[in-house]
């Protein structure tokens, strides 16, 4: 009876967990003007890669990310701009690119990771009190008194390994509304580069196709993953209250289904993709490649407007690329060190597992190590969605390359 009671108890407290734990926000798009970004922006007018965004008609959307970024970084990353990264990476110039990429990461990570470190510890040592009561159950008659304590020192743990999860799937849900929000901002200056370099066909049909794969990715990790993983864990920490395991064929199932939801994603979305560069591209370069042989038949002026329209393929496929280029670059650097900070909190919690086994009640252990594996699955969540755009947009900026070689 007494533990039908502490269930129905723990129950409440996981209700009052459920509708009171963070939620991420979803960053909106900054495409509105500032002084800063217009100072910005006038100080770059003389940079060649503005003045070629300007010529493709784009100033505005590279306007846009700039305010975006400069909103979505925080501090510590004023500094950062993405035509600066643009410029570095036009010239060639890999190590001005990496260092304006990497511009204030050290102090944003050792900050996070510092306060995970002293949660991690005050659960280490909450574990060690409750094995000083498991291990003096035999003296107190009935060992009513230790069970006890234990089930205080387990609440106490209870709060403490829900507020560090919590605050990790925090780190994962903002992650994934800054890579969202990028993307969003990009897409309109990216395919406009696109078609400007010869693909307006594809342009076209990889943009929407673009936009529905960040709207169905964005709702499948925001709103199927990230909830799963939240009920996993609450589920491992109210299924280890009392000595017999009832929940762990339904955590093992749930965890199950984030791996298959995610490789399920995956695969879709850059079938999708793959299937549209091997046609859509080479559509593109047919027709133009019949438009430039009529062009070069005129008299006197043929080959001179071919080798025009080349060379005007050419600037718009080096935007294109570099355009992509920092993207990847960006996206990386966004995601770069909540990847980093979940890594070390799992590495940390699986250390901490390992370190009180000997010591500490099994069901304290497990809790701690079910702990560690929500943060590999929010590992998993934030690196498949990083993965999946940055090969999206790769095989873009290849496929679309055909309509330079061929015209």
């Amino acid at each position: 009876m007494r533990t039908v009671k502490r269930l129905l108890g723990l129950l409440v407290l996981l209700l009052l967990l459920w509708e009171g734990g963070p939620e991420g926000r979803v960053l909106a798009a900054v495409t509105g003007d500032s002084p800063a970004s217009d100072r910005f922006f006038q100080a770059r007018k003389e940079d060649g890669v503005f003045g070629e965004m300007e010529d493709l008609g784009i100033q505005e959307e590279a306007q846009a990310i700039e305010d975006y970024l400069r909103q979505s970084l925080g501090r510590g990353q004023e500094d950062f701009s993405f035509i600066s990264l643009m410029k570095y990476l036009l010239a060639g110039k890999l190590s001005e690119a990496a260092l304006e990429a990497g511009k204030g990461l050290k102090n944003s990570l050792w900050g996070e990771i510092e306060a995970g470190g002293g949660l991690l510890l005050q659960v280490v040592l909450i574990g060690m009190v409750g094995a000083v009561f498991s291990s003096f159950a035999s003296i107190f008659q009935g060992g009513q008194v230790s069970e006890t304590g234990f089930f205080v020192t387990y609440l106490l743990l209870f709060a403490c390994l829900a507020a560090s999860f919590f605050a990790s799937l925090q780190i994962a849900a903002q992650v994934l509304d800054q890579v969202f929000g990028f993307l969003q901002v990009l897409m309109p200056a990216y395919f406009m580069a696109v078609a400007f370099a010869g693909g307006s066909l594809s342009a076209a049909a990889l943009y929407e196709a673009m936009l529905a794969a960040v709207a169905a990715v964005q709702w499948v990790c925001r709103g199927v993953l990230l909830p799963m993983v939240r009920i996993d864990v609450l589920l491992v920490l109210a299924g280890h209250v009392a000595r017999e395991e009832t929940l762990t064929r339904l955590t093992e199932l749930l965890e199950d289904g984030v791996s298959w939801i995610l490789k399920t994603m995956t695969g879709l979305v850059l079938g999708f993709h793959v299937i549209q560069s091997l046609v859509l591209p080479f559509a593109d370069s047919a027709g133009q490649a019949g438009i430039r042989r009529l062009v070069e038949m005129i008299p006197g002026i043929g080959s001179g407007a071919g080798a025009l329209t080349q060379a005007v393929l050419g600037s718009g496929v080096l935007i294109k690329n570099t355009m992509g280029a920092a993207a990847v670059t960006v996206l990386v650097l966004l995601t770069a060190v909540p990847i980093i900070k979940l890594t070390v909190l799992m590495v940390l919690y699986q250390a901490a597992a390992a370190v009180m086994q000997p010591v500490c009640d099994k069901r304290v252990v497990s809790c701690v190590s079910g702990i560690a594996r929500g943060h590999g699955l929010l590992l998993k969540i934030v690196t498949a969605s990083l993965m999946l755009f940055v090969v999206v947009i790769a095989l873009t900026c290849a496929a679309t390359n055909v309509n330079y070689y061929t015209v």
